[in-house]
């Protein structure tokens, strides 16, 4: 079945996969995170739990965190195909929120049909602005393990920008991202030179879909 899809698979875009809107209802994953700014590491895990999707294929998640000061206010979001989220909280999200959720998307995608060097972009909404994502294959497993190259550009309605690049490691047995480790600068709106080096570390720590 691996070797047909990838036959089929165009090397710059991946074919969508017809996935039930309920599949993935009723699923907790839990992601431990380090992010770093100003060279001061904050520590934190993120939960998602997986409500369903709808007939236009958007997947519906709840998303809190917890972190050294406390609770993060959480927010329902709902992950488009392309990498877009609409929000259900005014409150808005962290960097690692954010990003978790956005790469969620790749649910999406036929992972089990690319192969090393495959690329393609991905862009819409977040909210307060918009991204610009692109992956690169790096490697691949036959235990399903997919290694790519993450670059990811985001646009805030305020005029700041945040750059962010690095790799993710993505499950696609389980349909959901293992590790991402990406490397970022932002700028603020008043003054672009305004900008500051930041990072985060995310691991996957807890699937109720793997009882670990």
């Amino acid at each position: 079945m691996r070797r047909f899809l990838a036959a089929v698979l165009s090397s710059s875009l991946p074919l969508l996969v017809v996935v039930p809107a309920d599949a993935t209802g009723g699923r907790t994953l839990q992601y431990s995170v380090v992010a770093t700014s100003g060279g001061i590491a904050r520590r934190a895990t993120v939960t998602i739990d997986f409500i369903g999707g709808s007939a236009e294929r958007t997947m519906n998640v709840d998303v809190d965190e917890t972190g050294d000061g406390g609770p993060v206010a959480g927010a329902a979001i709902g992950i488009e195909p392309t990498g877009a989220l609409q929000a259900e909280s005014p409150a808005g999200l962290t960097n690692e929120e954010e990003a978790l959720c956005s790469l969620m998307a790749l649910e999406s995608e036929d992972m089990y049909g690319v192969g090393v060097g495959d690329h393609w972009e991905r862009q819409g909404p977040v909210p307060g602005g918009r991204h610009h994502t692109r992956f690169s294959v790096l490697s691949v497993t036959d235990e399903g393990l997919v290694q790519l190259a993450v670059s990811r550009d985001l646009v805030r309605n305020d005029g700041s920008v945040a750059r962010w690049s690095g790799t993710m490691l993505y499950d696609a047995d389980s349909s959901v991202p293992s590790t991402i480790s990406l490397n970022g600068n932002i700028s603020g709106h008043a003054d672009p030179a305004d900008s500051g080096n930041v990072a985060m570390q995310i691991h996957l720590i807890h699937d109720t879909f793997k009882h670990y």
